[in-house]
């Protein structure tokens, strides 16, 4: 077989057969792994005849839109459709509004249907003879936060859920918290609270908790859901009370960290009783019971299918607890549209019913919170975070297997932090299955984002463009790049951040492809600019230098805060022969330096443990940059030292489960913690 046209198969189907390490060297792919990346994209090359097949499938389905007949644009550019007709013909539309219009075809490239260019964003429909074809029509950019806000600047928080403490959260923070620190943000002149992902996890396995490795991102962890925002307090109290479960619920909400298993099964015993007790047939439901009928009655497909998953997950590892993914299942499991399946879901009714229930109770409170948020002032409220994949072992992965890329993990290559590149056990769609599918995938997933918010933070945005994927099993070394349909994805984002009036922000940090964020900056996709990454080896980047676009952020969940990153909490031992501490040393005499020359600060450089002033001037050197949006992470807020998480690390730090002391409806109260927000915008009931 030849590797020549292994690798020009490989081109064809977007994967780049070498790619360039940080040094500037060039490393080519393995022919092994360009073989396991071309199956998982559905284009087998073992063998000659593989090849000869895989290449006239690239070359047949080149134009995928034609068989899936649908299309994306932008408005005021002409729309051409891979559909053969001669200008001047006369056709009907109707768009997504359901205006009816008739217009004529012009004169396209090659004889394609070509038609006048829309004027407002919709999914808009052509009705041909063969049948519609949907054109998504998105506006030049996406809605930013200039938009929202009169071109002015202004500043939110980010917090992670579970870190917020309220009443009854039994150990995990939940949207009660959310709620109660947005109108306490909202109250001090914030426009935005970011919060952590609240993708479905596995309710059968609490030890899986990390927010970034979700089941699936089409629903939410139910773990977060608030019952007091849905329910009525009377029932949640009387429920506690009956259960016995109010003391062990304040032994774990007063822990300094969750202690996920134990805090995951009380919580999983609450709202099964809250299920049951609202079923009743005593009425002690109200109208919270008519509402969670209509919810069951009109639940999609989608969302039964997800319940169905987590019953038969939860069963699958009771009888075996190997059996974790789909893929150790029976055969007949394996299939979600089998028979087998059918049955199981029949038999647990019940089971699949209380699913739809955790599911209605977590999007109700979800929505109750952002309601809060924007009731008290705020222009834009919550902000989700939308994760770069979810998990091969999943909901998603498991109902909907033709979506997504089998056998590969998202990744990255080696870089200055990861010298072995990185492997996140994530999959992702594969853009082949995208264009045949419409990209309904995708716009499902923009759209279950940011149902209940105002903005949204896309996880590792270069992937809208290109993705490190690794064969399963493999060395991160052993990936490639592949590219993805970024325009037209870009197109999508743009097209649902209109409809939904919503921001979006990416996370454009690491190696990024030369002009990506001059990309980002024309879609209307604000990046991120982190205090601590702007600089050079010598000193950092001036204030009025940073970009206005972007979201300026002083740090963000995956480095230590400001207090612990001057104090050196996250130094390690000396072992590997660097004296990270005078590193650090020099790092903190340059920061301390740009401070003063940027007008933040002034005297000499505290000491290490001296840290609040630090803080203050950080907040107010991003307070000077001309960012429209500033973020201000709640560990910075507070002055405090503890990260939230250690990427490349597990069990041996105590990632995502960090508590915050104090309620979060009174954590802005001090003076110190008022006086830095005040650095960022005056407080709402004074401007």
């Amino acid at each position: 077989m030849s590797d020549d046209i292994l690798r020009q198969l490989a081109v064809k189907a977007g994967i780049a057969p070498r790619w360039t390490e940080q040094n500037g060297g060039e490393r080519e792919v393995s022919a092994q792994s360009l073989r396991h990346i071309l199956k998982a994209l559905g284009l087998p090359a073992d063998t000659d005849a593989d090849l000869r097949h895989s290449l006239a499938t690239v070359g047949a389905g080149a134009n995928l839109a034609a068989q899936s007949r649908f299309t994306t644009a932008r408005i005021g550019q002409a729309v051409v459709l891979p559909v053969a007709a001669q200008a001047g013909n006369s056709l009907e539309l109707t768009l997504e509004d359901g205006t009816r219009l008739t217009l004529r075809s012009e004169v396209g490239h090659d004889g394609s249907l070509t038609l006048p260019a829309f004027d407002r964003p919709g999914y808009h429909r052509v009705h041909l003879d063969a049948g519609d074809f949907t054109i998504a029509t998105a506006p030049e950019r996406c809605v930013t936060f200039a938009d929202l806000n009169g071109g002015k600047a202004g500043f939110g928080l980010a917090a992670q859920i579970y870190s917020l403490r309220s009443d009854h959260d039994g150990g995990i923070g939940n949207f009660a918290g959310v709620a109660a620190l947005g109108r306490a943000a909202a109250a001090r002149g914030a426009d935005a609270l970011a919060i952590s992902p609240v993708h479905a996890l596995y309710g059968a396995s609490p030890d899986h908790f990390s927010p970034y490795s979700p089941s699936t991102r089409l629903f939410y962890n139910p773990l977060h859901a608030d019952p007091a925002a849905v329910l009525p307090e009377a029932l949640l109290r009387e429920v506690i009370a009956r259960e016995g479960l109010g003391e062990e619920m304040e032994r774990l909400a007063a822990l300094r960290q969750i202690d996920w298993p134990a805090a995951t099964l009380m919580r999983q015993r609450l709202l099964r009783t809250l299920f049951e007790a609202l079923r009743a047939a005593d009425g002690s439901g109200g109208p919270a019971r008519a509402a969670l009928e209509r919810a069951l009655a009109e639940a999609s497909p989608l969302l039964r299918s997800h319940a169905v998953f987590e019953v038969l997950h939860g069963t699958q590892l009771r009888t075996n607890p190997m059996a974790w993914s789909w893929r150790d299942w029976a055969l007949s499991y394996r299939d979600p549209d089998g028979p087998a399946v059918a049955a199981f879901a029949a038999e647990h009714a019940a089971e699949v019913d209380y699913q739809i229930f955790l599911q209605w109770l977590t999007a109700s409170s979800y929505g109750a919170a952002q309601s809060a948020c924007r009731e008290a002032g705020m222009k834009v409220g919550l902000i989700a975070d939308l994760a770069i994949g979810m998990d091969a072992s999943g909901s998603h992965a498991w109902s909907r297997q033709q979506e997504v890329l089998g056998g590969l993990s998202v990744g990255a290559p080696p870089d200055y932090y990861s010298a072995e590149g990185q492997s996140w056990g994530l999959t992702t769609f594969s853009p082949r299955g995208l264009a045949a599918s419409g990209f309904a995938p995708f716009i499902e997933t923009l759209r279950s984002s940011l149902r209940h918010v105002g903005g949204i933070r896309i996880d590792h945005v270069m992937g809208l463009s290109r993705l490190w994927l690794v064969p399963e099993g493999a060395s991160a070394l052993d990936g490639a790049y592949v590219a993805f349909p970024s325009e037209t994805l870009f197109r999508l984002v743009a097209l649902e951040s209109w409809r939904h009036g919503a921001i979006v922000i990416g996370e454009d940090l690491g190696t990024l492809p030369d002009g990506f964020r001059d990309d980002l900056r024309r879609q209307g996709v604000a990046g991120l600019r982190v205090l601590r990454f702007e600089r050079t080896d010598h000193s950092y980047n001036a204030p009025e230098h940073w970009d206005a676009g972007a979201v300026a952020l002083t740090t963000t969940h995956d480095l230590v805060p400001t207090a612990g990153w001057w104090a050196g909490s996250d130094l390690e031992p000396a072992e590997d022969g660097v004296d990270h501490e005078g590193v650090r040393a020099w790092d903190r005499g340059l920061l301390w330096g740009a401070f003063q020359q940027a007008g933040v600060a002034e005297g000499e450089r505290p000491a290490p443990e001296d840290t609040d002033p630090v803080v203050d001037a950080a907040i107010r050197f991003i307070a000077r940059t001309p960012c429209t949006l500033k973020l201000l992470p709640i560990e910075d807020a507070l002055g405090i030292r503890t990260q939230p998480n250690v990427p490349g690390t597990t069990t041996e730090k105590p990632n995502w489960r960090h508590r915050l002391d104090g309620e979060a409806g009174m954590l802005l109260d001090d003076d110190r913690v008022q006086r830095r927000l005040a650095n960022l915008g005056p407080p709402r009931s004074e401007g």
